[in-house]
């Protein structure tokens, strides 16, 4: 458009140049004049012609570039379907692996609140039967008539009532509690033991060290006069004495192969075999049979019109121990 404007402008400014001057020139004829101005105007006219033929041939370029331009995104563009099906089974498998990792961690962590709970219940268990066990003792020391001195009910040694300062003994002084603090309204006390201090309530008990084991204190009872302890310290320390008592190495007894006359030579005891570490003897009493016989037991046998024992009282040393009488 500005072109043809550029170029019709031209053609008049050469027009009227001339007709300015064949006009003072006397004027020509009219065929010199539509000559003069068709010669005049061409060149303006082929440069327009050429002008618009560029431009028709760069839009056609321009149309070719987007043809391709379109033709080159359809063939690139993605297969929708496929992206989406993609996407769907990538989605899919992180939720069933979060799913699955989540199911784990549920399930490990019920396991391990199911072993606490269990654990929590056995403790709750038997802290029960501790304390049933300290309430009978309790009610036992409680018997009118019973002196203040430290009695045993059952395997539970329980003291007199106790104050501030004062301390309880038990398995023979091998275990002393001290009490620090008595706290009535609270329903505590706050004892001292081997260097160590345990606040417990009435009904509360802990285990001390005795010996290569352990034994237990209680609280028995809170009043105005103090506190009331029981223990089976007394009960533990007696137990190794007797099993240690139940089986006394002699020493001069019978070793195996030997034999011996026992019950003014009534009985003949033949010594087989020892098991030290069970502290048994394989014996066989007037004959053949034989018996085992562990340390602190007896056999009975028959000896004519009468009944006989044999009883082990020990073993070790490589030796035997043996007694017997008849009746």
């Amino acid at each position: 458009m500005a072109s043809n404007a550029l170029v019709y402008g031209a053609g008049g400014g050469v027009v009227g140049l001339l007709i300015g001057l064949f006009a003072g020139s006397g004027g020509p004829s009219q065929e010199d004049m539509s000559a003069a101005v068709t010669g005049a105007m061409r060149p303006a006219q082929e440069a327009s012609a050429t002008a618009a033929q560029s431009t028709a041939d760069a839009l056609a370029a321009l149309d070719a570039r987007l043809a391709a331009i379109e033709e080159g995104m359809a063939a690139n563009a993605p297969d929708m379907e496929a992206l989406k099906t993609a996407i769907s089974e990538e989605v899919s498998a992180a939720v069933g692996g979060v799913q699955s990792a989540l199911s784990e961690e549920i399930a490990a962590t019920g396991k391990a609140q199911s072993t606490r709970l269990d654990e929590a219940l056995g403790q709750i268990s038997e802290g029960m039967a501790e304390s049933a066990r300290v309430a009978a003792a309790a009610v036992a020391s409680a018997v009118p008539g019973a002196s203040g001195e430290a009695t045993a009910a059952g395997d539970t040694t329980v003291s007199e009532a106790l104050g501030v300062g004062q301390t309880a003994l038990f398995a023979d002084g091998k275990v002393r509690v001290f009490v620090s603090r008595i706290d009535p309204e609270g329903g505590s006390v706050v004892l001292a033991f081997k260097g160590e201090q345990v606040t417990l309530g009435s009904g509360g008990s802990v285990k001390v060290a005795l010996g290569g084991g352990s034994c237990t204190v209680s609280v028995m009872g809170l009043s105005e006069n103090g506190v009331t302890l029981g223990s089976d310290c007394d009960a533990a320390a007696e137990a190794p004495e007797e099993e240690e008592a139940a089986n006394v190495a002699p020493e001069d007894g019978v070793r195996p192969g030997s034999s011996i006359g026992l019950a003014d030579g009534v009985l003949r005891v033949f010594v087989a075999s020892l098991d030290a570490e069970a502290a048994t003897a394989r014996i066989a009493i007037n004959g053949v049979q034989t018996y085992v016989v562990a340390s602190g037991e007896s056999v009975e046998v028959p000896s004519g019109e009468q009944t006989c024992t044999v009883t082990v009282t020990g073993v070790g040393n490589g030796m035997v121990g043996l007694e017997g009488s008849c009746g």
